[in-house]
C-alpha cells in the first residue's frame, strides 16, 4: 500500500493518489502496467478533462473493478505516471553529476555542450513514454498532480547541490542552495519550452546551457573564456 496521499482539486474536493494494492504477482504486475499504457496513451489521443477510468477500462480490455483494485480514480493512475516520468528524468542527470560530465573546471565551450545534450538526453526520456509530452503538461498543469515536479526539482536541486558543494566549497552555501533550486527549476521550464517551440529545440538547449555554465562558473570564480557554440571551431 503506498503512503497516504490526498489533494485538493479545482473543486476543494479530496482526490485521493494512492494506488490501492502494489501488485506482486507477474499477473497483477501485467494489469498493472497495462493499466498505465492504455492511460499514456489516451491522455495524448483525448486530453485530461475527456480521459476518463472507463475509457482506459475499454482500451486496456479490463473491467472497472479491475481497474479499482490498483487505482481510486484517473489521477491516481496519472500520479503514478507522472512519479515513474520523473524518476527516469532525474536518474540521467544523477549519471550526469555522478560521471563529472558536466563539471564546471572543463573548458566552456565543452560545458556549453554537454549541458545541452543533458536537457536534450532528458526530453528523449519523455519521448519514449506513451503519452510523455502529455505526463509533463499534466503535471504542469493540474494543482493535484503539481507536488510530483515539485519533488522531482527538490531531489535533483538536492543532488547537485551536494555535487558543487563538495567540489567548490568556497561557495557559499545558502547561495548554492537557492542558485541549484533556481537552476533545476529552470531546467523544467527550459525543456517546457523546448515541448511548446519545437523548432526552436536544439537553440533553447544551448542558450539554457550557457546561460547555466556561465553563472555556475562564475558563482565558482572560474574564470570565463570565450564561448564556443557546439558544432563550430574558433
Amino acid at each position: 500500500m503506498a503512503r497516504s496521499r490526498t489533494s485538493k482539486t479545482g473543486t476543494e474536493q479530496d482526490v485521493s493518489l494512492d494506488t490501492k494494492l502494489a501488485p506482486s504477482q507477474d499477473r497483477s504486475k501485467v494489469t498493472f502496467e497495462i493499466i498505465l499504457k492504455a492511460a499514456g496513451e489516451l491522455l495524448g489521443e483525448v486530453g485530461i478533462e475527456r480521459l476518463s477510468t472507463n475509457m482506459i477500462c475499454e482500451r486496456a480490455r479490463l473491467t472497472p473493478p479491475a481497474l479499482y483494485r490498483y487505482f481510486p480514480n484517473k489521477y491516481a493512475i496519472l500520479r503514478e505516471l507522472g512519479e515513474r516520468l520523473m524518476k527516469a528524468e532525474d536518474r540521467i542527470v544523477f549519471r550526469a553529476l555522478a560521471t563529472r560530465q558536466v563539471a564546471l573546471d572543463q573548458p566552456l565551450d565543452r560545458l556549453v555542450e554537454r549541458r545541452a545534450e543533458l536537457l536534450t538526453k532528458v526530453r528523449r526520456v519523455a519521448r519514449r513514454v506513451p503519452g510523455g509530452e502529455w505526463i509533463l503538461r499534466v503535471m504542469r498543469a493540474v494543482p493535484v498532480l503539481q507536488e510530483v515536479r515539485i519533488q522531482s526539482t527538490r531531489s535533483v536541486a538536492d543532488e547537485v547541490f551536494a555535487r558543487l558543494h563538495a567540489e567548490h566549497p568556497a561557495i557559499d552555501e545558502r547561495r548554492l542552495r537557492v542558485a541549484t533550486l533556481l537552476s533545476t527549476a529552470l531546467g523544467s521550464a527550459a525543456n517546457d519550452l523546448a515541448w511548446d517551440e519545437p523548432g526552436m529545440e536544439a537553440e533553447i538547449s544551448i542558450e539554457f546551457a550557457r546561460m547555466m555554465a556561465l553563472y555556475y562558473r562564475n558563482l565558482a570564480g572560474i574564470a570565463v573564456e570565450q564561448v564556443v557554440r557546439p558544432g563550430t571551431t574558433d
